[in-house]
């Protein structure tokens, strides 16, 4: 089932977008795999025009790449795209995190707490994906008391765009030492320790990094050859 990334379409271009974004996130559309205007069109019971608008914004958020009177192909992932996104995303959430931290209530918290036992939960499903669904939404709970509409909505994009380096790499083993960060993360946030919990949250993107660039590096490599 496809799942809208964030509210419900209130049109067919935003429908279609919604629709092709999520597959690409999960994993459903590869990297290099074409997209057959027509296929999509028909399926979705919608014209071509919808369908061209939908990929145009995909374009804008480097997940399609269309060459004219050609193609539309799914964006090929590179470790170097995947560190060029995380150190924005450091300098960006570290930012929300030292916003925020000061502005928790009590209902904040035992929010974060509710998402990170059902991404502890998650874990007996092996299934990165739906973890970094999670991921996404523990940390937009955390810095959403930065009260800053702009920053938030630039991290969420962030995020959207890197849950496809996730699923691609899909490093089970890496799942239950992220349980263990986040838990360090939300003791920093009960004792509104802004510093701490920007210095854990840029480890965390570090370390998560880090093990996906390698991933995709040996990947390279391995075709290369």
């Amino acid at each position: 089932m496809v799942r809208p990334l964030a509210g419900r379409p209130t049109t067919a271009e935003r429908m279609v977008h919604s629709i092709l974004q999520q597959r690409i996130l999960d994993g459903i559309l590869r990297p290099g795999e074409r997209i057959d205007l027509d296929a999509i069109a028909h399926e979705l019971a919608v014209s071509r025009t919808p369908v061209r608008t939908a990929l145009r914004q995909l374009e804008s958020e480097g997940l399609v790449t269309i060459y004219p009177h050609r193609a539309v192909m799914v964006s090929e992932l590179s470790a170097d795209d995947l560190e060029q996104m995380y150190s924005v995303r450091e300098h960006l959430e570290t930012l929300a995190a030292r916003l925020a931290i000061p502005n928790l209530t009590d209902a904040d918290i035992a929010n974060i707490h509710q998402i990170h036992a059902e991404m502890t939960q998650n874990l007996d499903d092996n299934n990165p994906a739906l973890f970094a669904e999670k991921d996404r939404a523990f940390h937009l709970a955390l810095y959403r008391a930065a009260n800053n509409k702009f920053l938030s909505r630039l991290i969420d994009d962030l995020r959207k765009a890197s849950l496809r380096f996730l699923t691609v790499y899909a490093s089970v083993e890496r799942l239950p030492t992220a349980i263990d960060e986040h838990q360090e993360i939300i003791r920093a946030a009960e004792a509104r320790d802004a510093e701490r919990a920007a210095m854990l949250i840029q480890q965390n993107l570090e370390r998560t990094c880090s093990v996906a660039a390698a991933f995709l590096r040996s990947r390279a490599t391995a075709q290369a050859n």
